[in-house]
């Protein structure tokens, strides 16, 4: 083996390795807990409406519902004497932020929270912690309902299937048991009772929406269907807290996971039968009917309001205009580079082709699929690609050239979310597709390293030649005979031999 071509692969490798090891230390930075932001009124905040029964409250949240699938007699039933509703969840759509939306009326970034199911301690203020006796009955991940204030919790922690070192043989138990429990605490005297359905989840991360995913929705429209019968002069309301890609996943702010059918019932007053809304909205409804008022800095609006003046994505933080300019600005200093001095060919057009093939097996790079294996993997062949190209001598200028827009499309990407303040220790972005640049880094970048670190690699372990010629954007790189016979290349007009 050459030495070149060794020093290629062993650059190659520790490219790799360090670009995992980078990535990973990213994820854990960009989606972890930070200052809380603020977030302006909604539309029609100051319209009257009129005043909504208080009474005994029923909640169900159907985890992971798909708008698309969301149908069946008892959900469809419920929506038809009801309100239904088409509920913004607002970024992320990961459980526990979605339900600390539902119990506190403030956004996630209001709160601070994690871009993933963590909370250190139990959310301040929020309503099942605001009263008497609420309880929670969930399949599983009780720290959820625990973090958003449910005093009351079943099963028990060692049934809890979700729970490292959990009872195999308790979750089975709890298991069988869950739709009577369901039933039992909606019958009984608790003034807020919330029943959590996991199992369309658990399928949508298994297989997506597959028939699988499809036969658990169909279960859980009969547990409704046995719900609403144990009580049916609470008021109800039956939600997803996100909706699944359609080969599974969720977590960002595309429209088909974000936004989910939710049946209110009975219909608030002034209200029609079918609207749009934030979750913010849903969460002052559940406080105006429990009669508690919502925390300060909530902007849920009372249902009818909401429906009379919808505000689409308000809830969903956005860069700032100065941000935007900046990433635009850097984004094409880097693409200035490529088109001067995109030598050679092939590495040039390596991150744009892997772009391509990522697109195509992938989809959208986002928070709800990820898949840096793909990316990384792709890299590789690409880095192994450019390396096998006949007939190309390597010079630092073209490993710069290849590089510089990779590099360049990581800073845009970083502006656009406020990524060098998360790693300088202030808040995350907690910005929609924070984790997609991260997948677009993945994607776009790592093969553009991986070919220069492997480039790299081969211009300093390969012998030095005296004739190599700088690689500028113009000019022939034809092999000429040297005058002992040798090849060599022939100069660019008006220039000299490099040394």
């Amino acid at each position: 083996m050459s030495g070149r071509v060794a020093g290629a692969l062993v650059a190659l490798a520790i490219t790799a390795g360090a670009l995992v090891a980078a990535r990973a230390h990213l994820a854990r930075v960009l989606t972890a807990a930070g200052a809380p932001a603020a977030q302006r009124p909604l539309r029609g905040a100051d319209a009257p409406a009129p005043a909504v029964a208080r009474g005994p409250l029923r909640v169900v949240v159907l985890d992971g519902l798909d708008r698309a699938e969301a149908a069946g007699p008892a959900l469809d039933g419920l929506c038809a004497r009801g309100l239904d509703l088409v509920v913004d969840v607002g970024f992320p759509t990961k459980s526990l932020p979605v339900q600390s939306v539902l119990w506190t009326g403030l956004t996630a970034q209001q709160t601070g929270l994690a871009m993933r199911n963590q909370a250190p301690a139990p959310l301040a203020g929020a309503l099942p912690a605001r009263l008497d006796g609420a309880h929670a009955v969930v399949e599983a991940w009780t720290e959820i309902a625990r973090a958003v204030g449910f005093p009351r919790v079943d099963p028990d922690p060692a049934a809890d299937r979700a729970r490292a070192g959990a009872s195999p043989a308790a979750a089975a138990g709890w298991r069988a048991r869950f739709a009577a429990a369901a039933g039992e605490a909606v019958a009984g005297p608790a003034p807020l009772v919330l029943v959590h359905v996991l199992a369309i989840d658990e399928a949508g991360h298994r297989g997506g929406r597959d028939a699988a995913y499809r036969a658990e929705v169909a279960r859980a429209d009969d547990l409704l269907a046995a719900l609403l019968v144990r009580n049916p002069d609470a008021t109800w309301l039956a939600l997803a807290d996100h909706g699944h890609l359609r080969g599974g996943g969720h977590g960002d702010a595309e429209p088909g996971v974000r936004l989910v059918r939710a049946c209110v019932a009975p219909r608030p007053p002034g209200a029609p039968g079918r609207g749009v809304a934030h979750l913010v909205d849903v969460s002052r409804h559940l406080h105006d009917v429990l009669g508690v008022p919502p925390p300060p800095g909530a902007v849920g609006r009372p249902l009818a309001v909401a429906v009379a003046h919808p505000d689409p994505g308000a809830t969903l933080p956005r860069p700032s205009t100065a941000a935007r300019v900046l990433a635009a600005v850097a984004l094409a200093l880097g693409l200035a580079v490529a088109v001067r001095h995109g030598r050679p060919r092939a590495a040039a057009a390596a991150p744009l082709l892997v772009c391509i093939a990522y697109l195509a097996l992938q989809g959208a790079p986002s928070l709800s699929a990820r898949s840096p294996g793909v990316a990384l993997a792709l890299g590789v062949l690409a880095a192994a690609a450019v390396l096998a190209w006949p007939g190309r001598r390597v010079h630092p200028s073209r490993v710069v050239a290849l590089v510089l827009p990779a590099l360049a499309a990581v800073v845009a990407g970083a502006i656009l979310t406020r990524v060098p303040g998360a790693l300088a220790g202030g808040p995350p972005a907690r910005l929609p597709f924070v984790t997609a640049w991260l997948q677009i880094v993945a994607t776009a970048v790592t093969p553009a390293l991986l070919v220069g670190g492997a480039l790299a690699g081969a211009l300093l372990s390969g012998p030095r030649t005296s004739g190599s010629r700088t690689g500028g954007s113009g000019g022939s790189d034809q092999p000429v005979r040297s005058a002992d016979g040798g090849a060599g290349r022939a100069p660019a007009p008006g220039r000299s031999h490099d040394a």
